[in-house]
């Protein structure tokens, strides 16, 4: 069922929420006190290549990475179609030649598109292939033979527990590369969701069919400790439809943040900014079963309150925080 086809009362329903949430204070997806500060960069520039490294600088650089370290850009790659249905090659491209000048190890480009796309084809028709291999990386295809079943412990609407990708346990770090776009049934898609993408078919199944699905996106991302940054690509984005096709919005915002829940809020506070669909409208960020299930498991002093905003050349940054802190 499309969340865009469902009135506000059965949307509220569906979260597990009520009208009186809407009422809560500013803080309210905080489970903690609001002492540790977790900065976002947001970035609005003509130059796509500026965007990119301001934004990864302002949001603390790259530091994590040491001579010889092995990266993974995860990619977001549900279908064949162009950014922002799918992570921009111009991204993919920058920042594989930020991580070399760093001197970094092994790159690899991948991700595993549903069951029924080809995940080399979608990666050739949007371009991301050619562009992975002219930078100097490696092109990897997430396969079903080197899944690693897992069961994180705080992820408990997983109760069977997963299976993720072998190569999460073989490189040194994780850069997740969503975009901004609206989701016809988990409401929007970005950091957290892109790891749906690392999942074998049948456990993307079962997560779908569960009740309580959108807490359950939260916690794919338990199962790796090498997350190191979201870099998302707001430069475009879909504030209806989605997540391969919407209504084009072009904010041109490149955002990015070691925290991969706050990256997420931001990126949902930019969709309500801009105008999104009436679901996503009604219900404050912190209080969206993703963002809150996520604070709790991965950034439980995560609120508007720690948040801090590092912005250059955006103006509607005002509209953005008062999205943040309803």
């Amino acid at each position: 069922m499309s969340l865009n086809a469902i009135d506000r009362r059965e949307f509220l329903k569906l979260l597990g929420c009520s009208s009186l949430l809407l009422s809560l204070p500013m803080n309210s997806g905080c489970r903690g006190p609001a002492t540790t500060p977790v900065s976002v960069a947001m970035v609005k520039n003509s130059d796509d290549a500026y965007s990119v490294k301001r934004a990864i600088e302002l949001a603390g650089g790259l530091d994590f990475l040491h001579p010889g370290d092995s990266v993974l850009l995860k990619l977001a790659l549900n279908s064949s179609n162009p950014f922002p249905a799918t992570t921009s090659p111009v991204v993919v491209s920058e920042l594989i030649g930020l991580l070399k000048k760093l001197h970094a190890g092994k790159i690899y480009v991948g991700d595993k598109s549903p069951a029924w796309q080809d995940t080399l084809d979608c990666m050739e028709k949007t371009g991301i292939y050619q562009a992975a291999v002219d930078a100097g990386a490696e092109v990897v295809v997430f396969d079903d033979e080197d899944m690693v079943p897992v069961k994180p412990e705080n992820a408990s609407h997983w109760p069977q527990g997963f299976s993720m990708p072998g190569i999460f346990n073989r490189v040194d770090h994780i850069i997740v590369l969503p975009t901004l776009r609206t989701h016809s049934l988990a409401g929007f898609t970005m950091g957290m969701k892109i790891f749906v993408g690392a999942l074998p078919q049948t456990d993307r199944y079962s997560m779908h069919s569960s009740p309580l699905f959108l807490k359950a996106i939260a916690e794919i991302a338990l199962c790796t400790d090498k997350f190191r940054l979201s870099l998302l690509d707001a430069r475009q984005g879909f504030n209806s439809e989605g997540p391969d096709s919407g209504n084009l919005i072009s904010p041109g915002i490149v955002i990015a943040s070691r925290d991969l829940v706050a990256a997420d809020a931001v990126g949902l506070a930019l969709l309500k900014a801009s105008g999104t669909t009436e679901p996503l409208c009604y219900i404050p960020v912190w209080n969206h079963p993703t963002i809150k299930r996520g604070v709790r498991v991965h950034s439980p002093s995560l609120s508007c309150a720690t948040l801090s905003l590092l912005s250059e050349g955006l103006d509607n940054l005002d509209e953005i925080k008062r999205q943040l802190c309803l």
